[in-house]
């Protein structure tokens, strides 16, 4: 018996097809498919993945068009002066935090109640759906120079309204909370729209079933429908963290990082230090790390999120 399994495995081993047959024959089948998603495999590998190694191989140099005959090879150099010599990483980085936090949570606070509002019976609700998309559309840079107007000391209709001429831009105090206050308006409809589907998903059967046990609909918001809302809020907000930690335009149309460094977060110091100070070698160093400190907070933040649900 044994003989035989063993003579039969070899016979399929001696006629199973080669790894070229394989793709032949896969190719055949799928060509189409296959030259159809070839133009995306083309555009990722040149805009994202050619970018990304060059960036990992740079912050190895110190590149800098200043100097022509920089661009030797010098190790962990860029990493060593970023993480113990550079005055101002550590409390950019932290910076970073609290602009993705505060963010994500102020666009929450306003994206549930909004989606609750607008999930029920209303007047024109198609409408009010389509107008609370605007600020999401809208271009951030012109959305930032809108807001940034707001904001103008001289000519700004927030000055205009409230008889004063303050600065709230220049001001340490007002900053951060400025700028805040426009990032929440540009990305909380993402967050409304994203919540409003998973309310649409509810079983109508489990809201009447809390209120026949007693619940009132603040009992049965807390109790029912926001632990079903869990995994949408959960998938949602860590869209939301990656999108905000990457905004660029946003602090750069308002402060381009100012006044000094007290609104600079990683991706502005990027562009401070590659395309202002052209230290190429450096900037790709910032980016290399902000890249790795995003992965291990996504890891951390689901690993969280698991043992939260178990």
């Amino acid at each position: 018996m044994k003989s035989d399994l063993s003579y039969s495995n070899t016979i399929y081993r001696e006629r199973r097809p080669g790894m070229l047959t394989v793709i032949r024959e896969n190719y055949k089948i799928y060509s189409i498919a296959y030259w159809f998603i070839l133009p995306t495999i083309v555009y990722l590998g040149v805009f994202q993945l050619y970018p990304l190694i060059e960036s990992f191989r740079l912050s190895f140099t110190n590149l800098n068009y200043l100097i022509p005959t920089s661009g030797q090879y010098v190790g962990l150099d860029n990493y060593k002066e970023l993480l113990f010599h550079d005055l101002h990483f550590w409390r950019i980085v932290g910076k970073s935090f609290v602009w993705v936090i505060l963010s994500t949570i102020l666009q929450y606070l306003i994206a549930v109640p909004a989606a609750v509002i607008l999930n029920q019976k209303l007047k024109m609700r198609s409408l009010w759906r389509g107008l609370i998309m605007v600020p999401w559309v809208t271009p951030i840079v012109i959305m930032g120079l809108i807001w940034k107007w707001i904001y103008d000391g001289d000519y700004g209709l927030l000055n205009h309204y409230l008889g004063t001429d303050f600065v709230w831009l220049g001001d340490s105090k007002t900053v951060w909370p400025s700028i805040l206050l426009a990032s929440t308006w540009k990305g909380f409809p993402y967050a409304t729209i994203m919540i409003l589907a998973g309310l649409q998903g509810i079983p109508k059967s489990l809201l009447e079933a809390s209120y026949i046990d007693g619940c009132s609909k603040f009992q049965s918001f807390f109790k029912v429908t926001l632990p079903l809302l869990t995994p949408i809020l959960a998938v949602s907000a860590m869209i939301s963290v990656v999108i905000t930690w990457t905004k660029f335009e946003m602090i750069w149309v308002l402060t381009a990082g100012g006044p000094g460094v007290k609104t600079s977060i990683l991706p502005t110091y990027i562009y401070t230090k590659s395309f202002q100070n052209f230290e190429m070698g450096m900037g790709s160093a910032v980016a290399v790390l902000s890249m790795l400190i995003m992965i291990i907070f996504i890891l951390l933040y689901f690993r969280i999120l698991n043992r939260v649900q178990d």
